[in-house]
Formats: C-alpha cells, sequence, structure tokens
C-alpha cells in the first residue's frame, strides 16, 4: 500500500530516514510540498498500517488514495478530478484498502479537507465541492459532515499535482507532548524528535540540551529509548520549573529506562559539567522574539558553542537549530574540534531555520 507522511516544512527528508530505519522494506516514492504548511513523503509499505502511527518525525500519516502530476491548472480538471473519484477502478481500490484498515462497523461518516497551492482557473471553494459531489456519488451511503468525521478526506493541489488521501492519525500524533506549562516559542514535538534522531540516540548515551525550554527535545529524547543519564537546563528559573514539571510529568508507565531527567538551572555559557562527559547534544538555539533585552545571537552563540566543544566527547555530536545561519556557520569554523556536516532548513512557527548536525573530533 502507498502512504504519505505530513511534516513540517522542512522535515520530510529526516522523516524519510526515520521511516527507513523503523520501518522494513518500506519503499521511497516521492516528496512534495505544500509550500509554507507541510513538506511530505510519499511510500510504499507493505507491513501493517498501525506501524506509521509510532513514527516521531511526521505530524500527520495517510493512506494516499490518488496521485496525479499532470493537471492543466485549466477549469477542466475538475470534471477529470469528478471522474477519478466517482468512478476509477483505482479509487475504489485504495479506498476498500483504506476501510479494510479503518474496519467501521456501519457506513462512516466524512469530511473533505481541500488545499489549493498555485495558480488555477477555479478556487478552492470549486475543488471541495467537486470533491464533495464525487464521494456522494460514488458512496452514497456515507454520510458527511462538518466536523468530527470518522474519515477526513484531503485533496491536495500542488502545483501541477493533485493529492488525495485519507487520514489514519489523529490530533494526538501531532499533540502528543501534553505540556503542563507553556510557554512562548515552544518546539514543535516533530521538530524535536527530528533533532533527536539526528544525534543517532544510543542506550549509553549521555544526552544534554543546555537550553531546554519547555523541555519538548528532553521528552522526546525519553521516547527515543534508553539513555545513560538525561542533562537539561535553562537561565531562567520559571523555564527550569516549566521543563521539569512538563517532562517528569510526562512518563505514565516506566519503561526498560525510567531514569528521570537532571534538569536545573544554569548558564548555558558555562555549564557545570566536566570535559568531554557529554556524548549527545540537541537544542534550539534562541533567536528573534525567543532573546530578551540586549541579548543577541551574536553574543549569545560564540560562548554556548565553546562550551559545548568543552563538554561533548570526542566522536560525539551536537544538533543545533537556529535561523542564524552565517552566525553558526562562523563561529564553527573557529572552533577546532567542530565539524559542521550537514544541515536541513525547516520552518518553525512561521520562521525558516536550519538543523545543523555539528561532529566533534
Amino acid at each position: 500500500m502507498t502512504y504519505y507522511a505530513q511534516t513540517m516544512p522542512g522535515v520530510e527528508e529526516i522523516a524519510w530516514l526515520e521511516i527507513r530505519r523503523r520501518l522494513k522494506d518500506a519503499h521511497f516514492q516521492r516528496y512534495l510540498f505544500a509550500k509554507e504548511q507541510n513538506g511530505i513523503v510519499v511510500f510504499d509499505y507493505p507491513g501493517a498500517a498501525a506501524d506509521l502511527l509510532r513514527l516521531r518525525t511526521t505530524e500527520d500519516v495517510f493512506m494516499q488514495i490518488a496521485y496525479h502530476d499532470d493537471l492543466t491548472r485549466l477549469r477542466r480538471d475538475l470534471k477529470g478530478i469528478h471522474e477519478l473519484i466517482a468512478s476509477s477502478e483505482s479509487f475504489g481500490r485504495a479506498v476498500n484498502d483504506y476501510l479494510r484498515v479503518r474496519r467501521f462497523s456501519a457506513p462512516p461518516t466524512y469530511r473533505v479537507i481541500s488545499r489549493q497551492y498555485g495558480k488555477f482557473e477555479y478556487s478552492r471553494k470549486h475543488l471541495t465541492e467537486t470533491v464533495w459531489r464525487s464521494l456522494k456519488q460514488r458512496y452514497p451511503r456515507w454520510t458527511p459532515v462538518a466536523d468530527d468525521a470518522q474519515i477526513e478526506v484531503w485533496a491536495n493541489l500542488l502545483g501541477s499535482s493533485l493529492l488525495i488521501g485519507m487520514r489514519l492519525s489523529d490530533r494526538t500524533m501531532r499533540h502528543r507532548f501534553e505540556r503542563k506549562i507553556e510557554l512562548p516559542a515552544a518546539l514543535r514535538p516533530s521538530v524535536a524528535a527530528a533533532m533527536v534522531f539526528l544525534t543517532e540516540p544510543a542506550a549509553d548515551d549521555v544526552f544534554l540540551d543546555p537550553m531546554a525550554g519547555s523541555g519538548t527535545i528532553l521528552y522526546e529524547r525519553m521516547q527515543a529509548g534508553p539513555f545513560a543519564r538525561l542533562l537539561g537546563g535553562d537561565i531562567e528559573p520559571e523555564r527550569v520549573d516549566a521543563a521539569r514539571k512538563n517532562v517528569r510529568g510526562s512518563r505514565k508507565k516506566p519503561g526498560a529506562n525510567a531514569m528521570q531527567p537532571d534538569i536545573r538551572q544554569w548558564d548555558a555559557r558555562q555549564l557545570p559539567l566536566d570535559a568531554g562527559s557529554v556524548d549527545k547534544v540537541a537544542t534550539n538555539l534562541p533567536f528573534g522574539k525567543q532573546l530578551r533585552g540586549a541579548e543577541t545571537p551574536a553574543r549569545l552563540y560564540p560562548p554556548v558553542l565553546a562550551e559545548l566543544q568543552r563538554v561533548v566527547r570526542p566522536g560525539g555530536r551536537i544538533v543545533l537549530l537556529s535561523s542564524e545561519y552565517d552566525l553558526i556557520k562562523e563561529e564553527v569554523r573557529k572552533l577546532p574540534r567542530l565539524t559542521i556536516t550537514t544541515g536541513y532548513s525547516v520552518a518553525v512557527l512561521g520562521v525558516w531555520g536550519r538543523i545543523y548536525i555539528i561532529d566533534v573530533a
């Protein structure tokens, strides 16, 4: 069966790395982009659909029902879309596959969500109406509803491509970290999971987030598997309190590693840690409105990077997120033990930043 994972913009390549590692025999199809809203990775997978719900770097997962990449963008597209949904055999087979996965006991309720990116002779409203009308013709026993539908049909017009999917996940996948204390500019769990994944978690890791904020990265490291020690902190006491309450209260069932994280108040420019005592680091460096007063990235980043070079052992890894592209590259070049291996551009809170993988010699 063909599925697709919907991510935050830019995270789709990292999501595929996770899919390839976690889902045996998954086969890559393509990347698609819903402009500033989502990245999309399409893939085939012969295993159970429920396996997809355990992915961490995605916001939602769908079964692909139809895909075409030759739209004219003219009004006649609507007739073709209607015929595809109302009468094509491939569409019917894909829906039957989806129904076998979901196993409804009665004809389901459904709603249509449509998105349109690019210039067309027809509007998103026309697209939505076409999909509604076509589904009603083909599945007259299904009940259309405005909210809380059993089936969500997503029709995506992405330039000249049409992607139709039925959602397998629900809101708990993208809102899985239920914070007791919300802080401004908190990182999305899926982006935090992507950063943790890029550290290549291991059971003997001493893992550090030196600027932990609300604790999202620490939470995702706890979900990624066993660790030797989990360290986090922040300079502001309210953030330390938030991270402690959010992360320590999130483990409902003790797993193989029930160790709680060590979260302290500290200055990331002067960490109370021994040299070479940390294996992996992942952190969201503050930028833009996240900085207060006279603090600037140019003043903050150099001492923080120097301190990370000190505390991370040879062979360790640092994963950073920031929008300060030139500053990161300039400062890393000044530190002889640090090397930027690669990076991924991602959109966070409406701002494009970059996740850097930095290896430590």
